[in-house]
């Protein structure tokens, strides 16, 4: 069995090529080949196959598509490729046997042979990767996002193409490598490292000539294509050979010529070889970048404190490697360089390195660069610094000191007297320098970050491709050096499109490889940190990388770490301090949170899953999930949701720092709000690392969180759907029926009824099989929640009833309260008000004792709709209020929404039209902005009955018509039917006795049927 992707798409088994149909079928495959093993979302599979086009039935016709390649592969002898799954599908195939993986694999075995000098079996290698090919990559398939995959192959082809001609060079085999070099240069004329190879071969072989020839049309090429000169590499070999260098022969120690040495230059002198006076006037600034974008604002204040005439400013510009500090001083310095006539004193003082500079060196050089013979040097750093002094003192020289390490290493370098200035550059906060005023800079702004772009990659590409320009500065974390390097790689790639570096970038794993050109790499730049870092900082950082959430208290690092609170609070300000985590601010329940540029977090990830073992990294991800937990269980034994958890505790939870759970426990809702990305973030890093308990027991939990207090519907889908994929994919059957159950849920909160029954309908055997009493009666409560918003009330009573006698033994006081509620909610919906008020009160009794207060609020909301319908109306104000009330104390604004319509219908119906108007329009404002459809319908009819009641039948007929509309869309026959029974006396009202009549036929007939106790109220 062959899936092949290097060269036309096609599938072969037992020697026969498999019939994929046309090109859109075979465009899906490749999508799902390219993913193999993991679920492609069928929304991506879409745009695969449709690009930014799809037609309205795209998903039926993606199905069709799915089950044609199914039948031809089934017809082919194959096992099933095409797994389904609730998200999307995936490429289920066997380790071997898709050609773009085993080529990567023997690139990386080549690539390992050369580096440790094995160059005949790294040749080897790379010849039998190159032998896959045939033809550009992914032949066959349309136009698509797929693409930019396609360029990436057929790069990286030519790229091992390089190296494996490169092995047969350090082999001695010029002459085997001449005539393939020929052909390539031909077709690339202006790739570099193509042309040196062929000139190093030619010369090899005793064509010299011919090898100079090569140079020159190289030249010629470049300054047409790109407007460039060769570079260094290039221009170095060619003076190799004109000079006849021996080491270029086959055989000998190099054949790459090394740049030569540049020695130190001597003491300056005049034009008559005497030395320059003492008191020299040093000009030492480097060039500004001529692409210098953005930071306005801090060039001003800059300016400002260092322009001060009668003092000696100490500027500290601070900042993450890559985001400009070096480039920023410097156009500073050149700015105000005229303000500073007696010279500018430029030190690079190496603080990221090994060996940062000291003192006494840079002194040394300072003193000499002044004038100071170098047998005159005082010997002493004391001795050292009073000589600078004394040398500085009553000038005004600006010094600026570029890469400091620490407070000590600078303090000896500062000026002792006013009439100086000092710009300091550090990633580290130096808090210890006294008198220096900081300026942190951090990434640019969008418009600063599309500038650079432009200014290095051309600003006519970059207007051309607004939107992928955009992605890629995202991508980039608008970090200045990786913009920068994104926009040279693309100046030097002019046949590349921006769209196509976006691509490349959009791989999160490999986005650190693409971020890197010439000698300048941010994964070399945040390693500069990483480096200096004690080693359980280092570990600290590898675990937050590893974790990849949004933003953080300090709590989740000591989960992470397991280490204490107080000591990660100290490994986290280290951390900050060296400019690779950001301080993002004190959030809502007091606690400090940080975050991690995403560059960094993607350099601290790669260095966990090479630096950690697996267990390790497991350990930390359960140990901040099991917190999570933990404080999800002390939140809901203070506040009892009202609701059934599916379970009873959770297995992995694990305690965390007390003064966060008193934090969490005074503002529950505050904390889940903060927390709701991380949260999410956690279930799915869980889902990936096939910790399938971890992720089940955290998505269940959250189910009964604010997830469902105000409609989060995406959370609770992201966090239910990668909680399932995983559980499937481990074979954990309880925690699918937990999954499934909780999917169920969500549908109904959705308002997706038909949906809710189908996944309830699904987890209610397998709890069954599992024997699991709490998870088959949540479901059967489910159940029978569900018929009763559909209007299925005698069903809706015997699911509900049955979960009542397989529960009443287990001593559960607030689940049965909760199907107390809804079985009293049906009877009153039947128009059976004694056993509804039975009960209701029964309810009511139950969550008082189980204490909670959301449950006590839900059925005091539902005696106020009884209390509707005897027609008392102020006991239906006072407690929809005290419901409403605390609802609002816990933070449940969509209940609370629902409690405050009742109120302002009761109102209403005591003739208070003009109170409960505004009311009402509140309560639909927000009933849209939470998202809750059926809410949205039952205000909308409230508004049409009140608008009816005053006279205002125009403004009553459009409410009422929109509120039918939306429950025909929900497919609620029963709620649709009571707005028709409005729009009945709305028609009477206007004189249309026949339409009117009509309509209440419609709904009579859906009240007999549904047996609700409206059948009686209204006759024909």
């Amino acid at each position: 069995m062959e899936f092949r992707l290097l060269g036309p798409v096609e599938v072969w088994n037992d020697g026969r090529q498999v019939p994929l149909g046309g090109t859109k079928p075979r465009t899906l495959l490749t999508a799902l080949l390219i993913d193999e093993g993991h679920v492609v979302r069928a929304e991506r599979l879409i745009e695969a196959v449709w690009n930014e086009d799809p037609p309205d039935t795209a998903r039926a016709v993606l199905q069709t598509y799915i089950s044609s390649l199914r039948r031809s592969f089934e017809r082919a002898g194959m096992p099933p490729i095409i797994v389904s799954h609730q998200a999307g599908y995936l490429a289920d195939v066997p380790a071997g046997t898709v050609d773009r993986a085993s080529f990567e694999t023997l690139v990386a075995e080549g690539r390992r042979a050369a580096a440790e000098g094995r160059h005949e079996e790294a040749g080897g290698r790379l010849r039998a990767a190159l032998a896959l090919w045939r033809g550009p990559a992914l032949g066959g398939i349309g136009d698509s996002f797929l693409l930019g995959e396609a360029r990436r192959l057929d790069e990286l082809r030519l790229t091992v193409t390089e190296e494996r001609i490169s092995a047969n060079l350090k082999l001695g085999l010029h002459e085997q490598v001449i005539g393939e070099l020929t052909a390539l240069v031909a077709r690339h004329p202006a790739h570099e490292r193509l042309r040196h190879d062929l000139m190093v071969a030619l010369n090899g072989v005793g064509r010299r000539g011919d090898a100079l020839a090569v140079y020159r049309q190289g030249v010629d090429a470049l300054a047409e294509e790109l407007g460039i000169d060769p570079g260094p590499e290039l221009r170095l070999l060619h003076e190799s050979i004109l000079r006849g260098d021996p080491d270029l022969l086959p055989g000998r120690r190099s054949q790459v010529p090394q740049p030569p040495e540049i020695s130190a230059p001597d003491a300056p002198s005049g034009p008559s070889g005497a030395e320059i006076p003492v008191r020299a006037r040093p000009y030492q600034l480097p060039p500004v970048t001529p692409d210098f974008t953005g930071r306005t604002e801090e060039i001003a204040l800059l300016r400002a404190a260092l322009t001060q005439p009668s003092a000696m400013p100490v500027c500290v510009i601070l900042g993450a490697g890559g985001t400009g500090k070096s480039t920023l001083a410097l156009r500073v310095a050149h700015e105000i360089a005229r303000l500073y006539p007696d010279g500018q004193l430029y030190v690079e003082l190496r603080g990221t390195t090994e060996l940062p500079a000291t003192p006494e060196e840079i002194l040394g050089r300072l003193l000499r660069e002044l004038g100071t013979p170098a047998p005159e040097l005082p010997a002493t750093l004391e001795e050292r610094v009073n000589r600078y002094r004394s040398l500085l003192a009553g000038r005004r020289i600006l010094v600026v000191l570029d890469d400091a390490a620490t407070e000590r290493q600078v303090r000896p370098l500062l000026p002792g007297s006013a009439g100086c200035a000092v710009l300091i550059t550090s990633r580290g906060k130096l808090p210890g320098l006294a008198g220096a005023v900081p300026t942190e800079i951090g990434v640019l702004t969008v418009d600063a970050a599309l500038a650079l772009l432009a200014h290095v990659a051309g600003g006519e590409r970059i207007t051309a491709e607004a939107g992928p320009a955009r992605m890629i500065v995202r991508q980039c974390g608008y970090l200045p050096l990786a913009i920068r390097i994104v926009g040279a790689r693309l100046a030097s790639r002019r046949q590349w499109s921006v769209k196509l570096m976006a691509d490349r970038l959009a791989d999160e794993r490999r986005r650190l490889d693409e971020l890197a050109v010439g000698d300048q790499e941010v994964r070399a730049s945040i390693a500069l940190s990483y480096e200096l870092l004690t080693d359980s900082v280092r570990r600290a950082l590898r675990c937050l990388g590893l974790l990849g959430l949004p933003h953080f208290p300090a709590w989740v690092a000591a989960a992470a770490t397991g280490v204490s609170g107080d000591e990660a609070e100290r490994e986290l300000e280290q951390l900050v301090d060296a400019s690779l985590v950001e301080v993002e601010g004190v959030d809502a329940i007091g606690q400090v949170r940080y975050r991690l540029h995403d560059l960094i977090r993607l350099f601290a990830r790669e260095r966990a899953e090479s630096e950690d073992p697996g267990e390790a990294r497991v350990t930390a991800v359960t140990g901040v999930l099991g917190g999570w937990l933990w404080l999800l269980e002390k939140v809901r034994a203070v506040e009892p949701s009202g609701m059934i958890a599916m379970r009873e505790s959770y297995g992995l939870a694990v305690p965390t720092d007390p003064g966060t759970a008193r934090a969490v426990l005074a503002a529950p809702n505050t904390w889940f709000r903060i927390e709701e990305e991380p949260l999410v973030a956690g279930v799915e890093l869980a889902a990936a690392m096939d910790l399938d308990d971890a992720a089940i027991e955290l998505a269940s939990a959250l189910c009964h969180s604010v997830f469902a207090a105000e409609n989060q519907f995406t959370a609770w889908s992201r966090t239910h759907d990668a909680a399932l994929a995983v559980a499937r994919r481990q074979g954990n059957a309880a925690g699918q029926a937990t999954l499934l159950a909780e999917l169920g849920q969500l549908r109904y909160e959705q308002d997706r009824y038909t949906e809710a029954q189908e996944y309830f309908s699904q987890a209610l055997p397998m709890f069954r099989a599992a024997k699991d009493l709490r998870g088959e009666y949540a479901t059967l409560v489910g159940m029978g929640t569900v018929c009763r918003e559909q209007g299925y009330l005698p069903e809706a009573l015997h699911f509900l009833d049955s979960a009542q006698r397989m529960w009443s033994d287990q001593g559960d006081r607030a689940a049965l309260a909760h199907v107390q509620r809804l079985s009293g909610s049906i009877r009153l919906e039947q128009g059976d008000l004694d056993r509804a008020w039975a009960d209701l009160e029964h309810a009511l009794a139950l969550y008082r004792q189980s204490g909670s207060r959301r449950g006590e609020a839900l059925t005091m909301r539902t005696i106020a709709l009884h209390h509707m319908a005897r027609a008392e109306f102020g006991e239906a104000e006072r407690l929809s209020e005290q419901a409403a009330r605390i609802f609002g104390e816990i933070g449940d604004r969509l209940l609370e929404c629902y409690a405050l319509r009742t109120r302002a219908k009761a109102w209403f119906r005591q003739g208070r039209c003009d109170e409960a108007l505004p009311s009402l329009e509140g309560v639909l404002a927000d009933m849209r902005s939470l998202r809750d459809r059926w809410g949205e319908a039952i205000t909308l009819r409230t508004l049409g009955e009140l608008h009816l009641a005053v006279g205002r039948l125009e403004e009553a007929e459009g409410c009422l018509k929109e509120s039918v509309r939306q429950w025909e869309e929900l497919n609620l026959p029963l709620f649709r039917a009571r707005t028709l029974r409005d729009l009945v006396l709305l028609y009477e009202e206007l004189g249309h006795h026949e339409t009117a009549q009509a309509v209440r036929a419609e709904a009579v007939d859906v009240f007999r049927v549904y047996g609700s106790r409206e059948q009686g109220e209204l006759t024909l």
